[in-house]
């Protein structure tokens, strides 16, 4: 190679590490100032509780016991419970929290699995001062969540109710085209490695449009401010951690049962909305059943007091389509639990 040669090509090599360096500070930057906007636009809802270098965000309302602790779907923040957690604040004290990455929380270390989010909760719980005992409320995903805590901390638990929660046996039961993608195992943590490389240097927020919201945080509705809190950034790079969900699964499933402690099971009863295609809406319909009269039956033999209500004007949204039948529910449970101590 012609010694000039070389010395163009070391030159090229210079100018893309320069202009990879440059590139990375100006992300670096971008997103430091995108997330101070962040935080004007979407001001904190909740208390920020330092659990050992990073926090949770927790917010607690009304008086009683037990206390009402509600788990949100996955991807969800836990301002999702704000249209049902004031009406259970009226019989009890109950509080909503943000996961890890999630709301206003803050990031939280590989893997993120229904044990990791249990330990995480218990600690937040201690450190805000909210004791034991608590009815455990858990939606889809927050329904593994809710099991596994249970079965780690069982002297903390009095109840749970359980809308329309994962089931460990889904991934076998389901139709393909009803799940999610997987990935091989040995390919988590490099995904997460990547997303989180994705989210400090700003590309996740280049390529994400963020929800508009009335600058006044007054005019805010709920339900804006929800679809503004997924959009974050870090809640979408917090979405690539649930590809860990075979652990989750799997802990549930080892869990203890909750013995005699009172259980309710919120099933979904509206049928999917068709498809256009006869083979895909055959097997959906199909799956449909096994999931009311199967696996969620299973989950109410968890308990020797377990009830199974299939809320029949509901899909899988149950919190948004149908608040007042979690709110019934939580009172029963509640008031079984105060019944059970006296």
């Amino acid at each position: 190679m012609q010694p000039k040669t070389k010395r163009r090509i070391r030159l090229l090599l210079k100018i893309v590490v320069v202009t990879l360096v440059i590139a990375t500070l100006a992300g670096f930057v971008y997103e430091e100032i995108g997330r101070r906007n962040d935080r004007k636009r979407i001001p904190q809802i909740g208390q920020s509780i330092d659990i050992g270098g990073r926090t949770l965000n927790i917010y607690c309302s009304g008086e009683g016991s037990p206390t009402v602790i509600l788990d949100s779907g996955a991807g969800e923040p836990g301002y999702a419970w704000s249209n049902i957690q004031p009406e259970i604040a009226k019989f009890t004290r109950a509080c909503w929290y943000d996961r890890a990455g999630e709301g206003w929380s803050d990031l939280g270390p590989f893997p993120r699995t229904s044990a990791t989010n249990a330990q995480d909760l218990h600690e937040l719980l201690r450190r805000a001062g909210v004791s034991s005992p608590y009815i455990l409320v858990g939606h889809s995903y927050g329904g593994l969540n809710a099991r596994v805590y249970n079965g780690m901390y069982p002297n903390e638990v009095a109840g749970m109710v359980l809308v329309d929660s994962a089931h460990e046996e889904e991934p076998n039961r389901a139709p393909k085209f009803m799940l999610g993608k997987t990935l091989p195992k040995s390919l988590w943590y490099p995904l997460h490695l990547v997303t989180r490389a994705a989210l400090r240097v700003g590309l996740i927020r280049l390529f994400t449009s963020s929800p508009s919201l009335p600058a006044d945080p007054a005019q805010q509705t709920r339900r804006q401010i929800v679809a503004a809190l997924r959009q974050q950034p870090k809640a979408v790079a917090t979405l690539s951690d649930y590809v860990t969900s075979p652990e989750s699964y799997a802990q549930a499933h080892a869990a203890a049962g909750l013995g005699d402690k009172p259980l309710i099971v919120l099933t979904r009863g509206k049928p999917l909305s068709p498809s256009g295609n006869a083979e895909m809406d055959r097997e959906a319909t199909a799956y449909e059943q096994v999931w009311m009269h199967e696996l969620q039956a299973q989950l109410v033999r968890l308990s020797t007091r377990g009830r199974q209500v299939i809320v029949s004007n509901s899909g899988h949204g149950i919190p948004e389509e149908a608040p007042q039948a979690v709110i019934d529910a939580v009172r029963e449970v509640v008031m079984m639990s105060r019944a059970t101590r006296r």
